[in-house]
């Protein structure tokens, strides 16, 4: 009886303190009075960037049409976050900057492209850079800065591409950013504007996944060793993060519900600004083109269009926060050396069920989203067209 009694206790003891450490685990947090930060100058910043999360978080909610769109709407500003922080806080320094590579294999936003890479660095015009290195397998290279419209919008401040860069015979080369052409130096110069803050190196691919990735450094050449020593400011690169969080969040939110105003046209919506585009960082090289789509059961979207005289072109879907759909696993997206071509022109079918033969376009589960079409390094084009049928008619 007292054996028994004592594996009783055992028994009931291990429960509770199952049970109890189970409790702790799953505690519930309870939002803080809001004066807790008031006396530090780091600790408003952090209440500032998380109040940008909460307010995120309830935009998507707000303007997400169903539970799917809610749950990607909520991944996609976690990995907006993610990339937010690290872009201008851990990586944010202007005297020490360096690289951030925007999608790092899991983040999407602003429009990605399936085949390129983006990295970006903060800078300003009080120093003079050097980006450097090899550009491995890139079929495209391209530098961009961008300064500021009276807005706030983005605007493109300084441009190279490839063509415009000296390689050497190995693929090495070495590019000079500053306000004014460094004394004595020849080559590779892209002279920056007062209100450049963010320069983007672009690299595209034919076949990424067989491509070598180019190899890039930045370098500040004017600041002093103890400059080059100091990161960015706690406060500083909290609110930074905080504004672009917010801005692209909202600028996505802004387009989506534009574009889903006209659905299966590529007519720009009639309030669409030109001036808008810079929220998304633009690059002159690139035409954008392209519309949203939103299918029924059985339907399809064709795009047909003459073929562009440019040097990359291709047609991909993105879901309503503007992020790449899942090209791992299903085609989601099509480039000019994947697309079929009959006397100059091209037809893509995009529906949620393969076609029995054509250019598809697979809509992975996302019955409305932004079809974006883009040409590169265009000479010549002209638009394509949309039209919306019944798969089953169209294939007969």
């Amino acid at each position: 009886m007292s054996k028994l009694l004592l594996v009783l206790g055992i028994f009931i003891a291990v429960s509770v303190g199952y049970v109890f450490g189970t409790l702790q685990t799953h505690r519930v947090v309870e939002l803080p009075p809001a004066d807790w930060a008031m006396d530090s100058e780091a600790a408003q910043a952090w209440r500032e960037f998380t109040a940008s999360l909460e307010a995120g978080g309830a935009l998507v909610v707000e303007s997400a049409p169903d539970a799917k769109a809610r749950h990607d709407g909520l991944a996609y500003i976690a990995e907006l976050a993610s990339a937010s922080l690290e872009m201008k806080l851990t990586r944010g320094s202007k005297t020490q900057p360096q690289l951030t590579d925007w999608m790092s294999g899991y983040r999407k936003f602003l429009g990605d492209s399936p085949d390129a890479i983006y990295l970006s660095a903060e800078v300003s015009s009080e120093h003079h850079y050097v980006i450097s290195g090899h550009r491995g397998d890139a079929d495209y290279v391209g530098l961009t800065l961008y300064g500021r419209h009276v807005n706030g919008w983005n605007r493109v401040s300084g441009h190279l591409t490839h063509d415009d860069i000296a390689f050497d015979a190995q693929g090495n080369f070495k590019v000079s950013v500053s306000g004014t052409r460094p004394e004595g130096a020849t080559g590779n110069w892209l002279a920056m504007d007062d209100d450049a803050h963010l320069i983007m190196v672009r690299q595209y691919f034919h076949d990424r996944d067989q491509a070598a990735k180019a190899t890039l450094q930045i370098r500040n050449l004017s600041a002093a060793p103890k400059e080059a020593a100091d990161p960015v400011g706690l406060s500083v690169g909290l609110r930074q993060a905080a504004e672009f969080f917010s801005n692209t969040l909202h600028g996505t939110v802004t387009l989506a519900q534009m574009m889903s105003q006209t659905p299966n046209s590529i007519e720009p919506p009639r309030d669409y600004s030109p001036d808008f585009g810079g929220v998304f960082y633009p690059t002159p090289d690139n035409e954008y083109l392209g519309g949203w789509y939103k299918l029924e059961e059985g339907e399809a979207l064709i795009v047909e269009g003459a073929v562009p005289n440019a040097a990359y072109w291709s047609v991909s879907l993105q879901n309503r926060w503007l992020q790449s759909l899942d090209y791992e696993t299903h085609q989601t997206a099509l480039n000019h050396r994947q697309i079929q071509i009959s006397e100059g022109r091209y037809t893509v079918i995009i529906s949620s069920q393969r076609p029995l033969s054509g250019n598809w376009l697979n809509t992975a589960g996302s019955d409305e989203g932004l079809l974006a079409i883009r040409y590169q390094r265009v000479i010549e084009s002209e638009p394509p067209t949309v039209r919306l049928v019944k798969l089953a008619n169209f294939e007969q």
